[in-house]
């Protein structure tokens, strides 16, 4: 076998000029969650009206619409603005996969009104080391950023309502439309062509339907012959929401369909440079989510509950250019299934008690086959599935002492299925209000079904046990002049993370993305990730310039023979910084008008890898060289390199009577900065190879809603 190792390094020093700023927090104490935002919270232009965010917790992190469409680099998803968030990593520009301080972006979960989905994101495939589609993350999100109202981020402080995450939760909220008269919407720009329609049912103001369709514009070029590279990139997406209300109540139904493709055509010979070139691949998925969720006020308390059905299918077939039978296919089927049912109820002035229970049924199933033609021609088949069904009671009880404020709650998971067992959960938080501050203590344990490693577990039998997190934070905030200021100390340990095994090292789930047929999960392993966070935001869109800066310092590790090693996300450092500035005023024709230029700036340490190898001498021949695995026996032994990206966004919006009008310019990595993606084996070239993430993206958009 040969051996290959790289060690790649970026242009630019551990530490950019521009983490000074983040570094000069360091003696300073941080801020209560709620007081750190993007120049302040502030409507849409043009009286498009969203509802304030509750958060589900203390430690929840807000995010508003307007912030969507405002800030560089998002392109309307809210993956990507949460990304600039402290302590998440962006794993590949070219899709939004998020590592929250230092898990796999396998350990995050997607919610909608409380309820838990599937990933809800186009091609999953995005960005990938082996082209294969992910438990979570994509290309584009398929939840249009028009159906939103503000809603929330949590790394952390979970509410004991909700489980099933040890990484990040988003907790989306759909808005509901006007019910005062009808509004249309239509967006067109290099991300796709969005059309939106919204308004009442009926006469009585309390039913109101909003709806949003959206086709790629890649998939508009694609159908018109043009392709990028070979590839034709096509997704297309459909959101329907209908709300109604009533005294004391709401009901709320909602679907969101999406389908996408990718569809690579092997170019002529003389034009191969590398592996992908000796093949077709194609790539396709459906999405399916549906729910309803309902609200009723009983006597001084609250009842609530929803159910939630959501399925994704990706498939990919790849083909060898020179017969065509040479095949490797991936056929995927995620589903979930989630209810959920809460009390709550006011027990006095100062006292809250809630009781509820949630039902979840998850399914992930990998069927692979790689066939080979010739002499020594073969196939082979390995399918991976795993299920599991989670019942969880829980109760929770808040409550305020003078300047503390304690919320304490128990949440019983009992999973069965192919993953087995049960997590008694307690939360506790204490938030204690100072003179010049707010201190959070928060301990928490969290529970998950590690679908994707389960099933990825050749001639494993029985069943395996849901991964088990304790997670402890500590925050202090406070406001120095008009800065607002946080700093977060934050510990997560696993005593039972699932493992595969490399020649004697643990490689851990927490370490795992994509499915990978030369990784067999069948063990065990103690893993633990730990940090600090450093934030600071000033300014007010309003009245000037406005900034956000964060800076985090972590370390993910798996427990080895010889001690704790570093993970795949053990990255060392993030910090960004954010930084926008608002122009209003009037134009000729005494409309408001307003010009807006925002600037992001995100550096991180360099994802880990091990050593690229040469596919074994014996395989000679095979398909499966063309998806030869890192050798791990050795660890996560390099790195990609600091990672680098400015993005910037400049926009014009303009009011007039019944209209409102943006026209943008987005452009990611506006400096071209070149940043590694992954290094893997070509086995065409015969050599290790890196693959380069994305360079400079400029993307043009044009938006008018009409009133």
């Amino acid at each position: 076998m040969k051996h290959f190792t790289s060690s790649l390094s970026f242009p630019l020093s551990p530490f950019p000029p521009f983490l000074l700023f983040p570094l000069l927090l360091l003696p300073l104490l941080l801020s209560s969650q709620d007081t750190l935002s993007f120049g302040g919270i502030y409507d849409l232009p043009g009286a498009e009206v969203r509802a304030q965010y509750t958060p589900v917790s203390p430690l929840a992190q807000r995010f508003t619409i307007e912030e969507v469409y405002r800030l560089p680099g998002t392109f309307y998803d809210p993956a990507r603005l949460v990304a600039l968030l402290p302590g998440v990593v962006q794993t590949n520009d070219q899709a939004n996969h998020l590592s929250v301080r230092g898990n796999t972006p396998n350990a995050n979960l997607w919610r909608i009104n409380g309820l838990a989905i599937v990933n809800p994101n186009h091609t999953a495939n995005a960005g990938t080391f082996y082209d294969f589609p992910t438990l979570n993350g994509g290309g584009v999100n398929a939840i249009s950023a028009q159906m939103l109202d503000n809603s929330g981020f949590l790394a952390g402080g979970l509410p004991v309502e909700y489980g099933h995450a040890t990484g990040g939760t988003f907790d989306l909220r759909l808005r509901p439309g006007s019910k005062t008269k009808r509004k249309y919407q239509a967006q067109t720009g290099f991300i796709g062509f969005d059309l939106m329609a919204e308004g009442p049912i009926g006469k009585s103001g309390k039913t109101s339907y909003l709806v949003n369709g959206r086709y790629s514009f890649t998939g508009l070029l694609a159908d018109m012959g043009v392709d990028f590279g070979g590839e034709e990139i096509r997704f297309a997406d459909l959101n329907g929401h209908l709300h109604h209300e009533w005294e004391g109540g709401e009901l709320s139904l909602f679907g969101i369909y999406g389908s996408s493709s990718n569809e690579f055509t092997r170019p002529d010979e003389e034009g191969l440079t590398e592996q992908k070139g000796l093949f077709d691949i194609d790539f396709q998925s459906d999405l399916t989510i549906g729910g309803l969720s309902f609200q009723q006020q009983i006597g001084s308390g609250t009842m609530s509950a929803g159910l939630s059905y959501s399925e994704t299918k990706p498939e990919r077939i790849q083909s060898s250019r020179s017969s065509g039978l040479d095949r490797a296919e991936l056929f995927s089927t995620y589903k979930f299934i989630n209810g959920n049912v809460q009390y709550r109820r006011e027990i006095s002035n100062d006292s809250e008690v809630w009781i509820g229970a949630e039902w979840i049924e998850q399914t992930a199933g990998n069927n692979f086959s790689f066939t080979s033609f010739g002499l020594h021609g073969s196939t082979e088949f390995l399918n991976f599935f795993s299920t599991s069904t989670a019942i969880s009671p829980f109760v929770g009880l808040k409550k305020i002492i003078g300047k503390t404020t304690i919320n304490g709650a128990l949440r019983a998971d009992r999973y069965t299925g192919t993953i087995e067992g049960t997590v008694f959960a307690p939360r506790l938080s204490f938030d204690y209000r100072l003179e010049k501050g707010i201190l959070n203590l928060t301990s928490e344990v969290l529970s998950r079904a590690p679908l994707l490693a389960a099933s990825n577990c050749d001639n494993c039998q029985g069943s395996r046990k849901p991964v088990r997190a304790t997670q402890f934070s500590a925050a202090y905030g406070t406001k120095l002049g008009r800065i607002n200021t946080r700093t977060t100390l934050f510990y997560q340990f696993s005593d039972n993370d699932l493992a595969a095994t490399a020649d004697g090292y643990l490689v851990s789930s927490s370490s795992f993305l994509e499915p990978d047929p030369s990784l067999s999960f069948n063990t065990t392993a103690r893993s633990r990730r730990y940090g600090m966070e450093l934030e600071a935001s000033g300014g007010k869109k309003s009245e000037g310039w406005y900034y956000r800066g964060s800076l985090t310092l972590l370390s993910a590790e798996t427990e080895q023979v010889s001690g704790y090693e570093k993970d795949r996300y053990s990255v060392d450092f993030v910090t960004k910084l954010t930084l926008g500035r608002e122009w209003p005023g009037i134009d000729r024709k005494k409309w408001n008008r307003s010009y807006g230029l925002n600037l992001a700036l995100i550096a991180h340490g360099g994802e880990r890898y091990g050593e690229v190898v040469a596919p074994p001498d014996s395989r000679e021949n095979n398909i499966r060289d063309y998806f030869t695995p890192q050798d791990l026996s050795g660890g996560f032994i390099n790195d990609l390199g600091t990672y680098f990206r400015p993005d910037l966004r400049l926009y014009k919006t303009k009011t007039r009577t019944k209209t409102t009008t943006t026209l943008a310019l987005d452009i990611q990595n506006v400096a071209g900065v070149q940043n590694v993606g992954n290094v893997y084996y070509d086995a065409f070239l015969d050599r290790p190879e890196e693959r380069l993430q994305l360079g400079l993206i400029p993307v043009l958009s044009y938006r008018i809603l009409w009133r």
